[in-house]
């Protein structure tokens, strides 16, 4: 019995060293260890300086929102910082203002109640002709005139929504006249429009005014001012139609990149489409805007469906079709505008209509628009600075930026500014590394040895109780 027990005393031994092995190796992979380091250049030194983040660093990353980034001074200690996200596009409004031409309506209505048209308009393709019925002319109202008749003047296509008029007049100092809008396209059918007042009145702290008239948002080119009472009516000298257009204004501006096709990963069954496309590996998980394909000489049109993932090992996902094209039209060259695309992802894939001709690897290119993060960080310790990065466990190291600039909207316009160089490798954390996933192909198999090994000793044991004693000689 006493020989049974050291042998099953040997086996655990055996299997506990095995494990700890294992146990250890898994232990070492947890180690917060940084692979890549890249120095940081201040190129304009302040108290607090902000270091705009390249797709690299983004690629050398190993944890989801750079969470794994550390900075660290020349003496290798820890440096402040916090990760500041690029501000959204700002969009901004201008009012635009031109001529109106303004005829005067007669003093009343006819019988019917409807107002005798002072202009003809006669269309003939695509001009329109305005021709004023009667004796005077444009803007010389009569006395005790019912209103006006503005037209706006020929809007094209794409031209802004008119907003309002700008009315101007003559006289009197003080007055208050209300009146009723009517919109109509063709002189025929009148729509109502609304009604408003336009005021004047004399102050100790100057005149006080309201030309504003707000027109309706399916306002037609001919707008028809009617007063409540005539005889309370400005002179009209003239009106002015304001359009407003908005436009968006990139305060930090996408980071533009371009991407060659790269080598199609690996695949049990890859069917024809796949075969034809283009995959392209951006080098990091990139917070995407926009993507355009920049194709070669000659015209090409190209409709693709757009694939992403951001690991490797993840299933492809639709995100988008569209079509790219390049049209040669003499000495003139149009090319399709670019694809708004909002997602992170390292990995896109774009696969060609079946009906479309395939795309040409060699030439074409990926053009991407990226929102890249930046760094803030408080010039304190020992120049120079250096970037680490690559700890798939390392706890986060940035700081909120409230916590780090208290007064951060104030002191923005003041930030310095730095540059980061070329990384390069740790070698000892990239050997660690390549043999911790040495050890990981091999686990599965440690695994079963280990398990075998325990089966394979415990049945022993079993023989070695069930056996018959030996006879005594």
């Amino acid at each position: 019995m006493f020989q049974l027990d050291r042998r099953a005393a040997a086996w655990a031994l055996c299997a506990g060293l095995l494990l700890g092995w294992l146990t250890g190796a898994a232990a070492q992979a947890e180690e917060a260890a940084y692979r890549y380091r890249a120095p940081v250049a201040v190129t304009a030194p302040a108290t607090f300086v902000q270091l705009a983040l390249p797709a690299s660093a983004y690629g050398r990353s190993q944890q989801a929102g750079l969470q794994d980034l550390l900075l660290v001074d020349a003496k290798g200690e820890r440096v402040p910082f916090a990760l500041l996200a690029p501000r959204a596009d700002e969009v901004r409004s201008s009012e635009h203002e031109r001529d109106t031409v303004l005829y005067p309506l007669p003093a009343k209505p006819m019988r019917d109640g409807a107002w005798a048209s002072p202009i003809e308009v006669s269309v003939q393709g695509d001009n329109i002709s305005v021709r004023r019925l009667g004796r005077g002319t444009a803007g010389a109202a009569p006395p005790l005139s019912g209103g006006w008749l503005i037209d706006t003047g020929e809007r094209k296509r794409g031209d802004p929504a008119l907003q309002a008029l700008h009315m101007a007049w003559s006289g009197p100092q003080e007055f208050s006249a209300a009146y009723r809008l009517e919109s109509s396209d063709d002189l025929r059918a009148w729509r109502a429009a609304g009604v408003g007042q336009l005021l004047a009145f004399s102050g100790e702290s100057g005149a006080l005014t309201q030309p504003r008239v707000t027109l309706a948002a399916d306002s037609g080119r001919f707008v028809r001012l009617v007063w409540a009472d005539a005889a309370t009516a400005p002179a009209i000298s003239g009106a002015k139609t304001i359009a407003a257009t908005q436009r968006s204004v990139a305060i930090d501006p996408p980071t533009e990149l371009v991407f060659a096709a790269s080598t199609a990963p690996a695949s049990k069954a890859p069917d024809e489409a796949t075969q034809r496309a283009l995959h392209f590996d951006l080098g990091g998980a990139l917070p995407l805007v926009q993507i355009d394909l920049r194709l070669p000489p000659g015209t090409r049109v190209a409709p693709v469906r757009v694939q992403g993932r951001a690991h490797e090992g993840e299933a492809w996902r639709d995100l988008a079709s569209s079509v790219f094209y390049r049209l040669e039209r003499g000495g003139d060259i149009s090319v399709s505008p670019p694809l708004e695309l909002h997602t992170t992802l390292r990995y896109l894939r774009l696969l060609p209509d079946a009906r479309a001709a395939a795309l040409d690897a060699a030439q074409t290119r990926l053009v991407v628009q990226a929102r890249l993060a930046s760094l803030v960080f408080v010039a304190q310790g020992q120049a120079p600075y250096a970037l680490m990065a690559g700890a798939p466990k390392a706890a986060p190291a940035a700081l909120a930026m409230a916590t780090l600039v208290p007064a951060f909207e104030s002191e923005r316009a003041r930030f310095g500014r730095a540059a980061l160089g070329e990384w390069s490798e740790i070698t000892e954390v990239a050997r660690a590394a390549e043999q911790q996933k040495q050890r990981a192909a091999l686990r599965p198999w440690l695994l079963w040895a280990v398990l075998l090994a325990g089966v394979g000793g415990l049945a022993f044991m079993v023989w070695q109780l069930t056996r018959p004693p030996a006879p005594q000689g």
